[in-house]
């Protein structure tokens, strides 16, 4: 058995791992297909099997789908079984609704089953943080944004980081004119037609400027 488990062990190769720097650090984490490729590779594809023991959302705070998984394994004809609990936060549309509760869910199977592996060794040496976890979702996330959407959102926080206190609540009473009492946008919610609506009235504000009427303009 520790032969195996030596092998399960085995740090994986760089080009599989997937890397990124937050706050100075540098945190690392192996995707799904890798584990469950080294799980096939180490212990056979008959030696394995997974069992999804519960999956739902969180009842303390629903943007999160949470979900135990049960490993089960055989190694030198002993079963040995390993749980998991992992989670998914739940990406939403423009409106407001989930962009799909079932991907999510996989998601969160994916990474308790990760868990799992983990405790028979898979990935163990790279001590997975709750800080890489969040990152993981956090990539994610940050894929699935628009381009577009992602330069108007640098170039509004820009501009409103130059806000002083009252020119932000001027700001804030705009947009809930504008939008008609919408919750303010966020970077995975946001249009780029609200982002440039927003930018170019913390531009006027951030200049003192008032509006001048097309009328008074042309006398």
């Amino acid at each position: 058995m520790s032969d195996i488990l030596a092998q399960l062990s085995e740090p994986f190769p760089r080009e599989v791992e997937r890397s990124m720097k937050k706050g100075g650090t540098s945190l690392t984490y192996i995707p799904i297909s890798e584990v469950i490729t080294r799980l096939n590779t180490v212990l056979g594809i008959e030696n394995w099997s997974y069992e999804v023991r519960d999956c739902h959302r969180d009842a303390l705070d629903p943007e999160w789908v949470i979900a135990h998984v049960r490993l089960t394994v055989v190694i030198d004809s002993n079963v040995v079984y390993k749980d998991g609990f992992g989670g998914q936060k739940i990406k939403r549309m423009k409106n407001g609704d989930p962009v799909d509760l079932g991907d999510e869910m996989k998601g969160a199977v994916s990474d308790s089953l990760k868990k799992a592996a983990q405790a028979l060794g898979v990935g163990l040496y790279l001590a997975r943080s709750d800080e890489s976890l969040q990152l993981e979702q956090e990539i994610a996330e940050e894929e699935a944004i628009d381009p577009a959407v992602k330069a108007a959102w640098e170039s509004f926080t820009s501009v409103v980081s130059s806000l002083n206190a009252d020119q932000k609540a001027k700001l804030n009473e705009f947009w809930m004119e504008f939008s008609g009492n919408r919750h303010k946008p966020q970077q995975d919610t946001a249009t780029v037609a609200d982002l440039t609506a927003l930018s170019e009235e913390a531009i006027r504000l951030s200049f003192n400027a008032e509006y001048v009427d097309d009328d008074d303009s042309n006398e």
